[in-house]
C-alpha cells in the first residue's frame, strides 16, 4: 500500500511539472530580439522603440575633422555639435522626444511608432516603424516663426537575419521652409534646396553579447543643395546594460535626420570625417 501511495504521489508530481512547462512554452510569434541596442543607429533613428513607461535620455556629440591634424588634436578642438534629448515610451509601440542642438540652435520635436513586428516565426518577417521630426531653428535671425522650422519624415524597415546581423532600410524625405543662396570662397554661387529624398541603410553586426559593428550610409537620391555629399558613418555599439554607448567615425556633423540627409558636406572616402560619440540611457518607471 506504501509503494502504491508513491507511485501515485510521483506521478501526480510529473503531471504537475508537465503541465507548468506546458503554460511556460514560448510563443512562436514572439517578437525578434531587438534589432539595435538603442533608439538611434548612429545618426539616424532605429526600428528600436522604447516600452511604455521608459525615459530614455541621450547625448550624441560630433567633433571637428580628423584631418584638421595634430594642432587641432584631430578634431577635439574644433567646433563640435551636442545634441541632448529625451524620449519617452507612451505605449509599447509608440514614442515622443524632444532635443536641442548646439548648432543653429535647433529644437527638435519627434514622434515614433511600431506598425509591425518581426516574429521569430517568420509570420511577420518585417519590423516596421515610422518617424516624423519637426525642427526649429532659434538662433537670432529676424525670421519668422514658420521660416525657421524644418522637417523630416521616415519609413524603417528592417530585418535580423541571424542572431547576429540586422539591416534597416529606411526611405526619408527632409524639407527646410527657409533656404540660401550664397557664393563660395571662389566666387561660385551655391544654392540649397528645400527638398530631399533619400533613403538610409544601415547594419547591425553583433560581436558578442556586449559589442556590436554599426555602419549608416544616407545617400540623397535626385536634386540636392550644392556641395553635399552622401553621409557616411562607422561605428561600435558598447551594450553596459544600463548604458549603450556608441563610439563613431562620421562625414556628418549634423544631429537630426533632416540636417544629415540635406547638409551633410564632407566626403568620408576624402578623409573628411570626424569622430563622436553617443550616450544613451534608459530609465525604467
Amino acid at each position: 500500500m506504501r509503494i502504491a501511495l508513491l507511485l501515485f504521489a510521483s506521478i501526480l508530481l510529473v503531471s504537475q511539472a508537465a503541465a507548468q512547462m506546458d503554460r511556460q512554452r514560448a510563443d512562436p510569434n514572439r517578437p525578434v530580439d531587438e534589432l539595435f541596442w538603442s533608439t538611434a543607429v548612429i545618426g539616424t533613428s532605429s526600428v528600436t522603440n522604447l516600452s511604455a513607461g521608459d525615459l530614455n535620455y541621450s547625448i550624441k556629440h560630433a567633433f571637428g575633422l580628423v584631418s584638421s591634424g595634430i594642432e587641432n588634436l584631430y578634431g577635439v578642438d574644433g567646433s563640435a555639435n551636442i545634441r541632448f534629448g529625451l524620449d519617452y515610451g507612451v505605449r509599447d509601440w509608440l514614442s515622443v522626444g524632444m532635443g536641442r542642438s548646439r548648432f543653429d540652435k535647433v529644437y527638435d520635436f519627434r514622434v515614433k511608432a511600431n506598425v509591425l513586428r518581426q516574429t521569430v516565426s517568420g509570420s511577420s518577417p518585417l519590423e516596421v516603424a515610422v518617424l516624423g521630426d519637426v525642427g526649429i531653428t532659434t538662433i537670432k535671425n529676424g525670421f519668422s516663426f514658420t521660416d525657421r522650422l524644418s522637417y523630416a519624415g521616415m519609413l524603417m524597415l528592417g530585418r535580423r537575419f541571424s542572431d547576429r546581423l540586422a539591416v534597416q532600410v529606411s526611405p526619408t524625405v527632409a524639407h527646410f521652409n527657409t533656404v540660401f543662396i550664397a557664393r563660395d570662397g571662389d566666387g561660385n554661387v551655391v544654392e540649397e534646396e528645400n527638398t530631399h529624398i533619400g533613403v538610409a541603410v544601415a547594419a547591425n553586426w553583433r560581436l558578442n553579447e556586449l559589442f556590436a559593428v554599426v555602419i549608416e550610409y544616407v545617400p540623397v537620391l535626385g536634386g540636392r543643395s550644392d556641395n553635399t555629399t552622401d553621409a557616411v558613418s562607422v561605428g561600435v555599439d558598447i551594450e553596459t546594460g544600463g548604458h549603450v554607448f556608441q563610439l563613431f567615425f562620421s562625414t556628418s556633423d549634423w544631429l537630426t535626420e533632416q540636417h544629415m540627409l540635406a547638409r551633410n558636406d564632407d566626403d568620408f572616402f576624402a578623409g573628411d570625417f570626424r569622430w563622436g560619440f553617443n550616450i544613451h540611457r534608459t530609465f525604467a518607471f
